[in-house]
């Protein structure tokens, strides 16, 4: 567990636009600077503040009532391009702890925890230790930060969040421990599960086009292979050359369909697949969780969505 390193590249605009926020949110009448509370000091519930819906479920698994966890990110929401208000800034100088993803996913919450965490507060990137695949992208030089969508490493997700709560609430160790523990059995098994429901494909159906490259790990982990992405970066729409070759590639691959993510539009993929002759799957969960009754509502629940949508539109 370490402390935070929350970004390797950083836009110029986005720290700038932090830092107004910033002023706005702590500029009022009675605004003083925070300051730490020593863990024995805490009162429960214990504060957490997390970037991203999938792990502020994760959180509320591993710290039941022991904790509240307050979410940046609204579900339907991606991180790379979020854009911070002063609320956000507010809830990081109220955490007791706060978690992200890191490997530069929220490149913008370096300038949030600068400016408004509290002294000691401890800050904890859930994907440190783990080792990261290549994104070709100097927007995520620290390789691809989309470790979730495989189970087993979202399992190593989880002793970093109780091994962090711990840390800020020792006297809910056993509590943490346990939670913890039954979790990543959980977890486990549904990865054991998905890997079956997986192997119900040849292999040479397993293959997959999606909006971003966040399904590196998935396809590590359940053997499928990625063709192309729709979105080379986030934040940079195709040229028609570009779009061209990966219809191109499509069709000479073989593949059955292509997959909408909930926090793109479709209208991009429906035109590839419309020109590539194949079928779109829209509304697989990545970055962020699915509304409740959406079938992602939960980590569990995305994952396995994920898995019986692909599965259902290859076979």
């Amino acid at each position: 567990m370490s402390k935070h390193v929350a970004s390797t590249y950083a836009r110029p605009g986005k720290l700038l636009l932090v830092a107004v926020l910033l002023l706005a949110a702590c500029s009022g009448p009675g605004a003083a600077a925070p300051t730490a509370a020593p863990a024995a000091a805490l009162g429960l519930p214990i504060r957490v503040v997390t970037t991203m819906s999938v792990l502020a479920d994760m959180i509320e698994r591993v710290g039941g009532e022991r904790v509240v966890a307050e979410n940046i990110i609204p579900i339907g929401a991606g991180p790379e391009d979020y854009q911070p208000t002063p609320a956000d800034a507010q809830k990081i100088a109220a955490a007791a702890i706060v978690f992200y993803n890191g490997h530069g996913l929220e490149e913008w919450l370096d300038g949030l925890f600068k400016s408004a965490a509290k002294p000691g507060q401890q800050q904890i990137a859930v994907s440190d230790g783990l080792a990261a695949l290549g994104m070709g992208s100097a927007e995520f030089a620290a390789g691809n930060p989309h470790f979730w969508l495989s189970a087993a490493l979202g399992a190593r997700y989880v002793e970093q969040i109780r091994d962090g709560l711990i840390g800020v609430d020792p006297a809910g160790q056993a509590s943490y421990t346990q939670n913890a523990a039954a979790y990543t059995r959980q977890l486990l098994d549904l990865n054991a599960e998905l890997k079956q429901r997986a192997a119900s494909l040849p292999p040479a159906a397993r293959k997959i086009v999606t909006n971003h490259d966040a399904f590196a790990y998935f396809a590590q982990e359940y053997g499928f292979t990625i063709v192309g992405t729709i979105l080379g970066n986030s934040e940079a729409e195709p040229s028609a050359g570009e779009l061209a070759e990966l219809v191109a590639q499509i069709k000479a691959e073989q593949v059955k369909a292509v997959f909408s993510e909930s926090q793109f539009s479709p209208k991009l993929t429906e035109t590839i697949a419309r020109e590539a002759g194949v079928t779109v799957v829209a509304n697989l969960y990545t970055d962020t969780l699915g509304e409740p009754g959406s079938g992602g509502a939960s980590y569990i629940e995305m994952l396995r969505y994920n898995m019986d949508a692909i599965v259902a539109a290859l076979e």
